[in-house]
């Protein structure tokens, strides 16, 4: 930021800019550019919390310089603090992170092709990962919102192509930031926006829960909606379930067998096992569905399998990232478009099916807010697995890759 503006300064005589030999639209930007920049930095320096921030400016975090396995993953304790270069951004102290599959993914290069592209001029390494955390406001910029107070604790949500959590600090807008409800402890709210947005985003964006037209379904059930979540027992699953009781669905919802007492203590109104060899058959007996939510991995393809009516089924393993890794940008998302168009010529020609939708995370402030509300309520519980001290990552994440889990993977760094 400094050097932003000791650059900047160079250009002006007196608080005026030079009139350099160039576009005129351009000194416009560069005065703009100038104001907004010394503004912010002024609010940084006259708004700071009581805990004094770190005179070396650097922070300790695990990072790579290069994809691959978890080995390629370090630590260190000589990573630069991020800036705040916005006037809505805030630099937040670290409390509570949530390890994801996604970052285990990410690691190893999914999906890198895109995300190269949506960071634009960032550098690609060394690289931070790292999706949702608890922290406290230190730092903040003149356009955040008058609720976001220097010393607040906040929980946040970060994009896949931004630089993660996984560190001390970290600078985030304020619109992906709201005070974290107190019903929660830090642990537990950690775990929460990641999985709870990606649910949020396929039942509601994809799935279109909130959809008060009649349907099919409702025609034969007129006073409910009816949602399959399929691997219902992990991170992403366990918040479907809530947010699916929340707008009064009946939720159907598939796990193994030691999961069935957590699932119905979280609403779920029937648990099928998935290892029985009548889980097929379980699925259509209780059908029709209005979403069927594949949480499990099952992918596209699973939907010729099910023989009872449904009106969206929703799968967040879709083969988008992955196809655009393989063949680029432009010839991935052709081979996408084709996929989509064949998975859903397995439903269409069949009465009562619906569509193959292609489920996403979607950092979005209306879903942190919906999860807000429902935490405020006492709706939404994070079902915590395992919690780990930030010094045992490695254990941390190795636990993520091998599966199988009962909720949530948190770090602590309180």
């Amino acid at each position: 930021m400094n050097c932003i503006i000791a650059s900047l300064s160079r250009l002006t005589v007196r608080g005026k800019p030079k009139l350099l030999q160039c576009n005129p639209k351009r000194t416009i930007f560069m005065r703009a550019l100038s104001q907004s920049v010394v503004t912010a930095n002024t609010e940084m320096k006259t708004c700071k919390s009581k805990n004094d921030f770190p005179h070396k400016m650097k922070m300790r975090g695990w990072h790579i310089h290069s994809y691959g396995d978890l080995d390629e993953l370090t630590y260190s304790d000589n990573i630069r603090i991020p800036q705040i270069k916005h006037a809505t951004e805030v630099l937040i102290r670290i409390k509570a992170v949530s390890v994801n599959p996604i970052d285990v993914a990410i690691i190893g290069g999914y999906g890198a092709t895109l995300l190269n592209v949506m960071r634009m001029t960032d550098i690609e390494f060394p690289l931070i990962v790292g999706r949702d955390f608890v922290g406290e406001i230190i730092y903040r910029g003149i356009g955040v919102p008058k609720n976001l107070k220097l010393g607040d604790t906040v929980w946040g949500v970060i994009a896949p192509h931004s630089s993660g959590c996984h560190c001390e600090y970290v600078v985030q807008d304020s619109s992906l930031i709201t005070n974290k409800p107190h019903s929660l402890s830090n642990i537990e709210a950690s775990g929460i926006l990641y999985c709870g947005l990606t649910a949020w985003s396929g039942l509601f964006l994809s799935g279109n829960l909130g959809n008060k037209c009649r349907t099919l379904r409702q025609q034969q059930y007129p006073n409910e909606k009816r949602v399959l979540i399929l691997g219902a027992s992990g991170g992403v699953g366990t918040m479907a379930v809530q947010i699916a009781k929340n707008e009064k669905a009946t939720v159907f919802a598939t796990a193994a067998s030691d999961a069935t007492e957590m699932l119905s203590h979280l609403g779920a109104d029937c648990v099928i096992d998935y290892k029985n060899e009548n889980f097929l058959k379980e699925i259509h007996s209780n059908g029709p569905y209005d979403i069927i939510l594949d949480c499990a991995g099952y992918g596209p393809k699973f939907v010729s399998k099910i023989e009872c009516d449904f009106g969206s089924y929703v799968t967040f393993s879709s083969p988008l990232l992955r196809n655009i890794d393989t063949y680029g940008f432009v010839s991935g998302n052709i081979q996408n478009a084709m996929s989509l168009i064949e998975d859903n010529s397995l439903t269409i020609s069949k009465k009562g099916r619906g569509f193959v939708k292609w489920g996403y995370f979607v950092a979005m402030q209306r879903g942190i807010e919906y999860l807000k509300k429902m935490a405020d309520q006492g709706k939404l519980k994070c079902v915590i697995d395992s919690v780990y001290g930030f010094d045992n990552a490695m254990e941390a994440y190795q636990k993520v890759k091998d599966g199988h889990l009962r909720g949530k993977i948190i770090m602590d760094l309180s």
